[in-house]
């Protein structure tokens, strides 16, 4: 089952014109410059761009066509945008009550949902009492219990500390994979993205430049560039055998030597492929991509240093990785 979306919306500067077929699975990032129409198209999808050149379709039933459009209500949209948009006068109760009393069943529950994001001593407060942050998590909460079969999420993070958005996109992870439920979210945090989405859409002014699996995308520019990491599923011959999970590795914290280095307090060293070489935007810098077992990740070295090892395309290298640059997933 896919999501289907077909629309031309002419905005200030140009127009959306996207033709995107979607997973109804994992979570799907949209990535983009500020204006590029991520908004857009999440509000596309939810309903809220009535405009007649749009045609949204989710798993075999249509949602918006020219003859029909079908109510956000009707198409069980767990909606957050950038703003939370809470009913001022109500306590913070009332508002998660909302979509709660509509849900026709519960699939999430009430208190697992009030603890993970933090609201149980907030509950009978009023909404405008609230800071940014705490408003963002009334927002996601009352998305998650109105039962959505569909997740949109615009920023829904971005007002909170480090630490908490940590604990929050994490959770939005074990969310999507424990309830199938999927999520198309926008967030500027490259690294939260690349971590736990499944799949990226890019934008550019209104059109789609790339779109699939994040580890594809990672390997591609600009995300490439951007982030500088790649995410490899363990385990991986040279790593600790552990159950096969996500780990983050950054081009930064891997080095590269011909033979393996006895006596090193390194452990992790993989015999690994020179797949590619890319250029950065630094002087005297290169990207390495290299390949492991069918893993693909990169090491960030120095032009000199790739003359004085007199490395190339094909070449076998050994990768040097420390244990504590292998960061698991938040």
């Amino acid at each position: 089952m896919t999501l289907t979306v077909q629309a031309t919306v002419p905005l200030q500067h140009f127009d959306l014109a996207v033709d995107l077929t979607l997973p109804t699975t994992g979570i799907t990032a949209l990535v983009g410059a500020s204006g590029s129409g991520k908004t857009t198209l999440l509000e596309v999808i939810a309903g809220l761009r009535t405009h007649t050149s749009v045609n949204v379709q989710f798993a075999g039933k249509c949602w918006q066509s020219k003859q029909k459009s079908l109510p956000l209500a009707e198409r069980r949209i767990g909606l957050v945008l950038q703003e939370p948009s809470l009913f001022p006068h109500l306590t913070v109760a009332e508002n998660l009550r909302y979509g709660w009393q509509r849900a026709q069943q519960h699939f999430l529950h009430w208190n697992d949902v009030v603890q993970q994001c933090g609201l149980s001593d907030l509950l009978e407060q009023k909404s405008r009492q609230l800071s940014g942050g705490q408003q963002q998590r009334v927002a996601f909460a009352r998305a998650l219990l109105a039962q959505p079969q569909l997740l949109l999420l615009d920023e829904p993070f971005s007002a909170l500390d480090e630490g908490t958005r940590q604990h929050f996109v994490g959770y939005l992870r074990q969310l999507s994979e424990q309830h199938r439920l999927p999520v198309l979210w926008v967030s500027h945090q490259l690294t939260d993205i690349a971590e736990v989405s499944d799949n990226v859409v890019l934008l550019q002014q209104g059109q789609v430049l790339n779109s699939g699996p994040v580890l594809a995308q990672l390997r591609q520019e600009p995300l490439r560039s951007m982030v500088a990491m790649a995410v490899v599923h363990t385990p991986l011959p040279g790593l600790a055998e552990v159950a096969e999970q996500r780990l983050r590795i950054y081009a930064r914290d891997v080095s590269l030597s011909l033979q393996p280095v006895p006596h090193s307090s390194v452990r992790n060293q993989l015999w690994s492929t020179i797949h590619a070489r890319h250029e950065t935007s630094c002087t005297g810098e290169l990207l390495v991509e290299l390949e492991c077992h069918g893993q693909y990740f990169f090491a960030l070295i120095s032009t000199a240093a790739w003359q004085q090892l007199e490395l190339g395309i094909g070449q076998k290298v050994v990768a040097h990785i420390k244990a504590a640059a292998l960061h698991h997933p938040l």
